[in-house]
């Protein structure tokens, strides 16, 4: 039996819904098991993850083709513009050797006590990210469609708390260790945050017969939801890392909506509005909105790195 035969909408759901049941018992595996098992299932989990996003045929691809969830001509407002998936780039490659390096490391080391108190939310955050994968794909429509923006708030929720026990031990480990192992889970929390929302504002977009006005007002509220939680997070965790994503991913989809509202020539635009591909209806609202969000986090990133630099004398970690 084939992968794409077993991905069936009720089958995939439910499994995630018994690892989102049992997260308790992930941590406690994390915290008491031997170093080495722990270790090894870091890895595992992330190489399940990175062969899960090689797979083909999801539905971001249609982003990158013009389709409905494109920046230019699609229907969602949140729509970043392509450079934006850059980002992964620096997340699979230090989660890959933030999974490699603790084999190099002693059990007696200090960062080890963080690493076992992160390590369970990982392993979920890439389990779930892997289910994302099969769920967002052309078979699963309608409502069902909803399921990949579930997975993706999960991978969110489940860095956000391997970032609070991160954030709140900064004392046991060094700068260096944070690069290695915290700052890559740091960078893939802001995104999947902005993701998730990504992935809402798309799986709203693509019912059939949906409002321009709901799309319209599911966005403006999407970026402004995200401005503020990056801000929150800077702020309560000492986490510029956290708004600076926040700030890249909302100056994505400000430039997204750009590329949009340039695309539509005067003598046109009447036409192109009535497209049943193209949503203008509140394009120029939510560029202004998201690349005024992405200023105040950018700003806030700022503030809060100087500040952390100013009290410490050290480099920000968070």
């Amino acid at each position: 039996m084939s992968l794409a035969a077993l991905n069936s909408p009720p089958l995939v759901a439910l499994t995630g819904l018994g690892i989102g049941a049992n997260l308790s018992l992930i941590d406690q595996f994390a915290l008491t098991s031997p170093w080495n098992v722990v270790r090894i299932a870091n890895l595992v989990s992330y190489g399940i993850n990175f062969m899960s996003v090689q797979r083909p045929g999801r539905l971001d691809g249609q982003a990158s083709e013009g389709g409905e969830l494109a920046p230019r001509s699609g229907k969602t407002l949140v729509a970043p513009a392509g450079w934006a998936f850059a980002i992964w780039g620096p997340i699979f490659l230090g989660e890959m050797v933030g999974v490699v390096a603790p084999f190099f490391i002693k059990e007696s080391a200090p960062v080890v006590e963080v690493l076992r108190q992160t390590s369970g939310p990982f392993i979920a955050a890439q389990i779930f990210q892997s289910l994302w994968c099969a769920a967002f794909r052309p078979k699963y429509k309608g409502w069902s469609m909803f399921v990949s923006t579930g997975f993706l708030s999960a991978t969110a929720y489940s860095l956000s708390r391997a970032h609070a026990v991160f954030a709140a031990n900064s004392d046991k480990y060094s700068n260096l260790e944070y690069g290695i192992f915290f700052l890559p889970m740091a960078l893939h929390f802001g995104w999947t945050s902005a993701a998730s929302l990504v992935n809402l504002n798309g799986s709203v977009s693509m019912q059939e017969g949906q409002s321009t006005k709901v799309i319209k007002y599911v966005g403006h509220l999407s970026v402004l939801a995200a401005s503020a939680l990056g801000i929150y997070l800077a702020k309560e965790r000492n986490a510029p890392v956290y708004a600076g994503v926040i700030a890249w991913a909302l100056a994505a989809v400000a430039d997204g909506m750009k590329k949009r509202l340039d695309s539509v020539d005067d003598s046109d635009k009447k036409k192109k509005k009535a497209s049943v591909s193209v949503n203008l209806d509140g394009a120029k609202t939510q560029y202004l909105l998201s690349k005024t969000g992405s200023m105040i986090n950018a700003l806030g990133a700022a503030f809060v790195a100087g500040s952390m630099s100013a009290s410490s004398k050290a480099v920000p970690k968070f």
